[in-house]
Formats: C-alpha cells, structure tokens, sequence
C-alpha cells in the first residue's frame, strides 16, 4: 500500500480515484479565487477543474504527483531492468571485482579448468 505524506495529509494511492469521482471546482473559481482553490488542494488532495461542466484538468499537490510518477516508474519494466543493470554495473567496479578480473587473465589454462571444474560440483 503506497502512501505519501504532504503538508498534514497524508494520501494512500490506493485510495485515488477516477477524475469524475474527485471534487470540483468550476474554472472561473481557479481563475477568480485560485488560493482558495490550492488550499482545497493542499488540505484535500486533487480537484477536478471543470469547464461548462466538463473535466478539464486535475490540480494535484507535487509531491503527490512526483509519487505517482515513481510508482509508475517502478512498474517500468525497462527501467526495473536499468536499475538491476546500473547495480551490477556498480559492483564489477569494486577493487575486489577487478582483482577477480586480473586474476582470471593471469590464470594458465590448467587453473581456469580446475576452477571450472570446483565451481561446477560446488553448484550441483
């Protein structure tokens, strides 16, 4: 369950919902009373804006936003395998890593078997 937390509200993302389920508030109240409307926004959570009675845009908190963001970046398929790739990619950069790499390329055929060998009836 994701929740984030701003000013003293804090939001389950869970608990978002639908554009057309959310409350409303005309344009011509944005326009003419644009703090009241960003209060309701920051005590409440996103408000739907509407025009002639049609949602036109949602005004959301921006760490709410960022947090949406960040789940849906999380879900990303290509960005989960990044974030493996860059880990991996971190830890072939350590001192030991590299002392590993020197080792193998100094190694004579014989000690690259025999460490083949050991590894695969470790692994079985």
């Amino acid at each position: 369950m994701a929740k984030v937390a701003f000013m003293s509200v804090i939001h389950d993302l869970n608990s978002l919902h639908l554009s057309g389920e959310l409350p409303v508030a005309p344009a011509s109240d944005l326009k003419n009373a644009f703090k009241g409307v960003f209060q309701k926004v920051m005590v409440s959570g996103p408000v739907s804006i509407t025009r002639n009675r049609k949602r036109e845009a949602i005004l959301l908190p921006a760490d709410l936003y960022d947090q949406i963001i960040r789940e849906l970046a999380s879900r990303d398929p290509l960005e989960v395998f990044r974030r493996e790739y860059d880990a991996r990619f971190a830890a072939m950069q350590s001192d030991e890593a590299q002392g590993a790499y020197e080792d193998a390329f100094a190694a004579s055929p014989s000690e690259l078997g025999q460490a083949a060998v050991a590894q695969a009836t470790d692994q079985k």
